[in-house]
């Protein structure tokens, strides 16, 4: 229950919050990483590692990710190293397109291909008119 002059934010707004916060910093290349915890026994987490399939699979693992406590969401910058956009310039003077696989959000690659060189402002453009410049793995898998 709220005290007496305090804020509460819907789940909805929260979780749009960080959305937006994790979206502002992945648009400068910065990657997030959302630190949060939640108090539990011995007790607690050996009977919910046995109801949940040992936290085997993705989904068994969501028991553990409810009712979390956030500290705070952090940005990390990992710079590109010296001579990439270089090298990825004389690539295209060559004829070679230059492709970036990753593992990172899709708002964070699209502005490390920005600063690499890999897609220029104008192919951003492109893309919100259909065309496709960066794809996360589920879409390039189908």
């Amino acid at each position: 229950m709220a005290q007496e002059g305090e804020i509460v934010f819907s789940d909805d707004l929260k979780l749009e919050v960080i959305k937006e916060v994790c979206k502002g910093f992945a648009d400068q290349a910065y990657r997030t990483l959302l630190v949060a915890y939640k108090d539990v026994t011995d007790e607690q987490w050996e009977t919910q590692s046995k109801e949940n399939n040992n936290f085997t699979e993705l989904e068994d693992r969501q028991i553990v990710e409810q009712g979390l406590t956030m500290v705070g969401i952090f940005a990390l910058e990992d710079p590109l190293r010296p001579g990439i956009r270089d090298a990825v310039e004389r690539c295209r003077i060559a004829g070679i397109n230059t492709r970036m696989c990753t593992g990172d959000s899709i708002d964070t690659a699209k502005a490390i291909s920005l600063q690499a060189g890999i897609i220029t402002r104008e192919e951003l453009d492109i893309d919100a008119e259909g065309h496709i410049v960066a794809m996360n793995g589920s879409d390039f898998r189908i």
